[in-house]
């Protein structure tokens, strides 16, 4: 063979070197299909209806997408409520002596057919929405039922999160914030009691994070690992106490959230007046005031509270707070 061939022959290899180290290179830098996303319940659409239609919101079709065996025609539930994974709808309340501070529980109220009172939706996006749907209510004016972010796709209602909340329902607002790197649900709502001149609201806001696919009922830790109290907040309390000298002593609780990637700033304020009953006319005396700060933060290891409330501090024994 003459050097020509030779050489010929050593270019013709390292052609086929380089197109398959070419080749190589291409493949490592093709496009890689993010996975799809599944659904933990889903609902289709009718062919003719458009993804951002209003119909495609209505109660009735939420509420056949979160409950089972919910009958549009009646509004009522199957027995024992499930929600569409057949997930029981049921909230684990702290129990007496797992937390520092324990409130009162309410009374389970007998089911009723489901109405548009029992849907609370917020819109996040056009296609994407928080959704409560209530199931069940209990006497001291909280409600139960599944809670969902729901995204409306070309062919149907995705459920991509999921869980059981009990909140106050009037008035309520629903939001997800991302704090500590974790989206956490926001929930503030009241109830009302009493009439005229004597009704009396409270709101509060619970708090819900999001672990996976899943909206977690979960409680506030101390410094010292242990439960300080129920992840629901407080924004306003009241409580009286008769005193030795028969003169009344009214404590007033007022607080405000700030929401920040670091953590929830709570702000506090309590103010203890005390009266004299037979002079109401006469104006009440400041007995103690006082304010404090506390930072609740959320990990992937639970949420935690740097300090007790100065509700718990400064609320001496004997006082009753008033409640419906």
């Amino acid at each position: 063979m003459t050097s020509m061939g030779i050489r010929g022959g050593y270019a013709l290899r390292w052609l086929v070197v380089a197109a398959v180290v070419a080749g190589a290179g291409c493949k490592r830098q093709a496009p890689v299909r993010e996975p799809v996303v599944r659904a933990l319940c889903f609902s289709e659409l009718p062919s003719d209806m458009k993804v951002i239609s209003p119909a495609v919101w209505k109660p009735e079709t939420l509420f056949q997408l979160l409950i089972n065996g919910y009958d549009p025609s009646t509004g009522r539930v199957s027995q024992p409520p499930t929600d569409c994974m057949g997930t029981p709808i049921l909230f684990q309340d702290p129990a007496p002596g797992d937390c520092t501070e324990i409130a009162p529980a309410g009374t389970p109220l007998p089911l009723q057919p489901l109405t548009v009172e029992e849907m609370v939706v917020t819109e996040m996006r056009l296609d994407l929405k928080l959704v409560w749907a209530i199931v069940r209510r209990f006497s001291n004016g909280e409600a139960l039922g599944p809670v969902a972010l729901v995204e409306a796709t070309p062919r149907g209602l995705a459920v991509r999160a999921l869980g059981t909340l009990k909140a106050m329902p009037k008035s309520a607002r629903l939001r997800l914030e991302r704090i500590g790197g974790v989206e956490v649900l926001l929930v503030d709502g009241e109830r009302c009691w009493g009439e005229d001149e004597k009704k009396m609201c409270q709101r509060t806001v619970r708090l819900m994070p999001l672990r996976g696919n899943r909206f977690v009922a979960e409680t506030l830790s101390g410094p010292d690992g242990k439960c300080m109290q129920a992840a629901n907040i407080a924004l306003s309390r009241t409580a009286t106490q008769s005193l030795p000298s028969r003169w009344m002593r009214k404590y007033e609780y007022t607080s405000a959230l700030t929401v920040a990637p670091e953590g929830i700033r709570v702000a506090e304020q309590i103010t203890a007046k005390d009266s004299d009953p037979k002079q109401p006319s006469s104006p009440p005396r400041v007995y103690r005031k006082a304010q404090d700060e506390r930072l609740i933060q959320v990990g992937q290891g639970g949420m935690k509270v740097d300090r007790p409330s100065v509700w718990t501090q400064l609320v001496e024994p004997g006082a009753t707070e008033l409640l419906p």
